[in-house]
């Protein structure tokens, strides 16, 4: 995700060395250029058309993000949010209904499982769900 860094210290940002014939030579040494981390998408994330995710964002399981917002914050589970910059809007469920649906994380579960309590997962009941993660 950092590819699109550019060096800030020098009068140009432009990144010359890409096109090689002899501007290579002007390679960013490792350092050189802004790290921001590593951008981790949860599970079971609904990242909408045209959505911007900035390097370094982590956005939690269950997110929903709309269409052509710019990402520029973490993000908690379960959380819908929108704009520029977004901004969170809901949550889609009470803080210890999240903390259940992370502890059960069926994403995790084999293919065999998923198929078996599918219609568990797309309802809302979460209880119901909840007592299939227990039948591991």
């Amino acid at each position: 995700m950092n590819g699109a860094n550019h060096k800030l210290s020098g009068i140009s940002t432009y990144p010359f060395q890409i096109f090689g014939s002899g501007w290579e030579k002007v390679m960013p040494a490792p350092g050189d250029l802004p790290f921001k981390g590593d951008t981790i998408i949860g599970n079971d994330v609904w990242i909408g058309y045209e959505a911007l995710i900035m390097p370094g964002i982590k956005i939690g399981n269950g997110t929903i993000v709309s269409s052509r917002s710019v990402v520029t914050s973490d993000v908690p589970p379960y959380t819908i949010v929108g704009g520029n910059p977004a901004k969170p809007l809901k949550q889609r469920f009470e803080a210890e209904v999240v903390a259940l649906l992370n502890e059960i994380a069926w994403w995790d579960w084999p293919i065999e499982k998923i198929t078996q309590y599918l219609d568990k997962i797309v309802w809302g009941d979460v209880e119901a769900l909840r007592r299939c993660a227990a039948n591991v």
